[in-house]
């Protein structure tokens, strides 16, 4: 049996704060809206501070949504306005503004010690591709969960 961990929105606030005074942070990710792609109380992310940049569809934020801290996909820009999906979620699509978006994820460290660079144009358009697949992404997520040993729910 996994054993849960489970965060404080303090923790994250605290993350967001050194993300604000430019310094990187790496964290353990928690809960399954990221999967297939992080994997949640097995993955360590490191996010850099926001300083306005461009950013590219498909990068993943971190940023403050209806009082909750998460890390999600940039999927659509409208003006000043960024659209973010979880790749793990269908529907629910976060809609904030460009200058609230507080840090960016650069790397995701799995614990067999690879690291993947979530700054890769190869990793953003895998992102795209899988952004547009959400038709049929629960039955691929279904499928992926069952393999890792992930409770479905």
């Amino acid at each position: 049996m996994m054993r849960t961990l489970s965060v404080s929105n303090e923790f994250f606030a605290e993350a967001a704060e050194h993300l604000r005074r430019g310094e990187e942070v790496r964290l353990l990710v928690q809960g399954n809206s990221m999967l297939p792609f992080i994997l949640g109380g097995r993955d360590q992310v490191t996010l850099v501070p926001f300083h306005g940049q461009n950013l590219p569809l498909g990068t993943a934020a971190f940023y403050q949504w209806k009082g909750k801290y998460m890390i999600h996909r940039l999927v659509k820009k409208e003006g000043g306005q960024y659209h973010f999906l979880g790749d793990g979620n269908i529907y629910r699509i976060e809609t904030i503004r460009r200058e609230e978006v507080l840090g960016v994820l650069h790397t995701i460290h799995h614990p067999d010690g690879s690291v993947t660079d979530a700054t890769a144009p190869c990793w953003l358009r895998r992102g795209m591709w899988w952004f547009r697949m959400r038709p049929l992404r629960r039955y691929v997520l279904f499928a992926f969960k069952r393999m890792k040993g992930i409770a479905n729910g």
